[in-house]
């Protein structure tokens, strides 16, 4: 298992490498390590900015070659999620994993709020894009959050009710599990978090949450999952509210799962 010292020196030798190519503007620790590393087990995400989009696929090929020749890689997959953006994910012989983003500099956009420049050829000129990019961002209210998910979340239920009816367990548990995202991602809203809704809902002080945790305690049958379902319909309702959708989602439940 790796230890904080081959993190360290994996960002180092990526850094100094960097520093090397001057078609290279700058590096960003883009993970948990921005903020000094949740744990131990965090792992190691890094976005090398390119001052040239036409530059950018050599750029990438040479850091995934110096990065496969000085360290033991037991797997790895690239991304390339655009022309001049690629995500390439390193797994490595102690276990340790790295996420290493090539971008062009005319791409770049932050993407949360706390990445952190480790260098920078043009002084500030990338803290400023990522300030200018996160203030361009739009989040969606507590409101619209609440609207569009009681627009959709009754087919929800229902697939996970039909499904139950059919002893399609699998199936019913994955549409539960889409209704559990639902209330995790409003009650991280609601408490001023617009990012990392899974990492964060574990730490909030919410009087749902321990009612969110017990729907995960389910067995695979019908008495179970029939059981899950209704309690994370009441919990559901309780987040977000609307007394009209809920007795016509619990009539709906009512008839199709008790008759």
């Amino acid at each position: 298992m790796y230890q904080n010292d081959d993190r360290t020196k994996l960002l180092n030798e990526i850094t100094n490498f960097s520093k090397n190519i001057d078609r290279i503007q700058g590096l960003l620790l883009v993970g948990s390590g921005a903020n000094g590393f949740r744990d131990e087990y965090s792992d190691l995400d890094l976005l090398i900015v390119v001052k040239n989009s036409q530059d950018v696929v050599q750029i990438h090929d040479q850091l995934r070659e110096y990065i496969v020749q000085h360290f033991h890689v037991l797997k790895e997959k690239v991304y390339r999620h655009e022309e001049d953006i690629f995500v390439t994910c390193f797994f490595f012989e102690h276990f340790l994993e790295l996420d290493l983003g090539v971008w062009s500099k005319s791409k770049l956009r932050a993407t949360k709020p706390y990445w952190k420049v480790i260098f920078d050829r043009e002084d500030d000129e990338i803290q400023s894009l990522l300030e200018k990019s996160l203030t361009s961002q739009i989040f969606p209210s507590i409101d619209e959050t609440r609207k569009e998910s009681l627009s959709f979340i009754w087919q929800f239920f229902r697939s996970a009710a039909v499904a139950l009816k059919r002893q399609q367990y699998i199936k019913a548990l994955k549409d539960i599990d889409f209704i559990r995202d639902q209330i995790i991602r409003f009650l991280c809203i609601q408490n001023g978090i617009d990012f990392d809704f899974d990492k964060s809902i574990d730490h909030l002080e919410s009087p749902s949450l321990s009612k969110l945790k017990r729907t995960y305690e389910v067995k695979m049958n019908d008495e179970n999952i029939h059981k899950v379902l209704f309690e994370l319909m009441d919990l559901y309702f309780d987040v977000f509210g609307d007394d009209e959708d809920k007795k016509m989602i619990q009539r709906f439940l009512q008839e199709m799962l008790v008759g």
